[in-house]
């Protein structure tokens, strides 16, 4: 093979991998209320769950913005308590993982 035609292999194989990668992460809405809630990680019921199925955990990391009503706050000022409306905005890793971007609740 010519290194020409080794180059455009080399490439191809570049895209694969990265479109491959791009497949895998992709950003959801989770709307629901909010089943359980931890520090690093927040449970929500979407009524979509089937019978026996536990609701999705996400997981709430350093860059998560919570937002309360139009209001940035930190996971302690939002006081978010189970049984509360709750949309959440995550990435869905090819790891399987949902971590949130964004949380968003009604005033209180």
């Amino acid at each position: 093979m010519s290194i020409h035609g080794k180059h455009i292999v080399s490439v191809a194989l570049v895209l694969i991998a990265v479109s491959g990668t791009v497949l895998f992460a992709h950003p959801m809405t989770v709307k629901g209320t909010v089943a359980a809630i931890e520090p690093k990680r927040i449970q929500v019921k979407t009524g979509e769950e089937k019978k026996g199925e536990s609701p999705e955990w996400v997981v709430i990391g350093a860059k998560t913005k919570i937002m309360r009503n139009k209001t940035v706050v930190t996971f302690e000022q939002a006081k978010i308590k189970v049984g509360e409306r709750v949309v959440v905005n995550a990435d869905h890793g090819a790891d399987g993982i949902m971590t949130a971007v964004e949380i968003r609740l009604a005033a209180q």
